[in-house]
């Protein structure tokens, strides 16, 4: 039913709640893979950049490992097969063009739990996955 799982997380309190949903599902439903995306909206600073020899994607890389280390823990004691995507731009963007390049069967999102008005001003990464996305998409407060 739901192979293809993508846990859209920025290590949040809600993010993390998400991180349990995906993660225990994936179990229930046994044969699943996670992808775990995890997406910035600025670049890295110019001093990490020349660190890191101008490498980015490494830098968003070992940045997301630290960030969603407890996430990754857990899906490696469930035994959960997962994958880390990692990129920089608008993330309801971003996670939205994944999910149809991998065709993903199911995305999990945490609440941003924004007010009414502020959510109607600017909407929020979840409220767009969830009207765009082409397949169902799990919102975890």
């Amino acid at each position: 039913m739901f192979k293809k799982i993508l846990l859209a997380t920025d290590g949040s309190e809600n993010a993390n709640r998400a991180a349990d949903t995906a993660i225990s599902l994936a179990q229930a439903l046994g044969h699943s893979s996670i992808t775990i995306a995890h997406i910035v909206t600025s670049t890295p600073s110019e001093s990490r950049m020349v660190q890191a020899k101008f490498d980015v994607h490494s830098l968003l890389k070992e940045e997301s490992q630290k960030i969603l280390s407890r996430t990754l823990a857990q899906c490696d004691a469930a035994g959960i097969a997962y994958t880390l995507k990692v990129a920089i731009g608008d993330p309801a963007q971003e996670i939205l063009a994944h999910v149809q390049k991998e065709q993903i069967d199911l995305v999990v999102i945490g609440s941003r739990g924004l007010g009414t008005l502020k959510g109607i001003l600017i909407g929020s990464v979840s409220q767009k996955i969830a009207h765009l996305a082409p397949c169902p998409v799990m919102i975890v407060k």
